[in-house]
């Protein structure tokens, strides 16, 4: 089975949303050269501009979705085996010298002395009996 059976989703959205803008884009014009009344209202100004740049701000996500999706696709490639090499050899130090935590120990300030435990106001300390 080959390991790239689902490719990256990038380049047909990509796709799609390049297509979507430019048509949306050139059907806009389309219509404010030829029907479009002159001069535009301000409703028709709003919905021209509006629709220009929705197809324009579609184009742009198109051009950067391309670019992430080829990128996308170098990433799912396999490792190389110099990849594959360098990693083993990375593995086999760390396993070689493990690394070791220090405990935590909270650092001692002179004149200052540990907190007594006190049982909160109104609380009657209880005995816990010894499980013998």
């Amino acid at each position: 089975m080959p390991i790239l059976s689902q490719p990256a989703f990038g380049p047909k959205l990509s796709i799609a949303f390049i297509t979507g803008g430019a048509l949306i884009d050139v059907w806009d014009l389309v219509w404010y050269y030829t029907l479009a009344p002159h001069p535009l209202s301000p409703p028709l100004q709003f919905m021209f501009w509006g629709l220009l740049l929705t197809g324009a701000v579609f184009l742009t996500i198109g051009f950067f979705l391309g670019s992430i999706g080829r990128a996308a696709r170098k990433a799912e490639l396999p490792p190389t085996a110099e990849t594959t090499r360098a990693e083993a050899s990375v593995q086999a130090a760390a396993a070689a010298n493990p690394a070791v935590a220090p405990a935590m120990v909270a650092p001692a300030v002179a004149g200052i002395a540990p907190a007594q435990v006190v049982a909160p106001a109104g609380v009657a300390p209880t005995v816990v009996p010894s499980g013998s």
